[in-house]
Parts: structure tokens; C-alpha cells; sequence
């Protein structure tokens, strides 16, 4: 596990999950245009935190949390971003 999955996994830990997965996809964009650094990673997360929240909202709260690793080490992130109802009902 790589320091960067572990500072996700911490920082999004505040979210309450009851899922939560991160995937390091940064070997399959390596070397494209645009990336100066930081690494691609998706993040499957669910958490009553969601409850209420469009999308746009949820993505906000979880780049909020995730604070400067965004600056530093991610060049980008996917976020699939589930209430436990909507989590359940897969």
C-alpha cells in the first residue's frame, strides 16, 4: 500500500464509511499530457455523509476532505460516492 492510498484512506476516514476502496490506476496514465505529477486513483466510498447530497455536493465533500493531497499528491481522482441505500440496492 502506497503512502498516498494510506493518506486517502486517513483523510477519508472522517467521512464515517462503511465502504471504502482505492485503487492506484496511476500506471495506467503514466507519461500522458498535462500530468506534472501525482498519481490517478479511484475511490469507491459510502457513507451516511452522502445523505441528501447531489453529486456535485458529494464530490465537493470528499475533495474538502482530502484537503491538499489534491495539490500535492493526486493528479486525479474518480469518485463513485454512495449513501448505505444506495450502496445496498446494487
Amino acid at each position: 500500500m502506497t503512502d498516498t492510498i494510506q493518506a486517502l484512506q486517513s483523510s477519508l476516514s472522517a467521512l464515517k464509511p462503511t465502504v471504502l476502496e482505492v485503487q492506484d490506476e496511476s500506471h495506467l496514465h503514466a507519461g500522458h499530457a498535462g500530468n506534472t505529477g501525482g498519481g490517478h486513483y479511484n475511490i469507491v466510498i459510502v457513507s451516511e455523509a452522502f445523505d441528501g447530497l447531489t453529486l456535485i455536493k458529494r464530490h465537493r465533500l470528499v475533495y474538502d476532505t482530502v484537503g491538499d493531497l489534491m495539490k500535492t499528491a493526486i493528479h486525479a481522482l474518480s469518485i463513485n460516492a454512495k449513501t448505505p441505500n444506495e450502496y445496498s440496492a446494487n
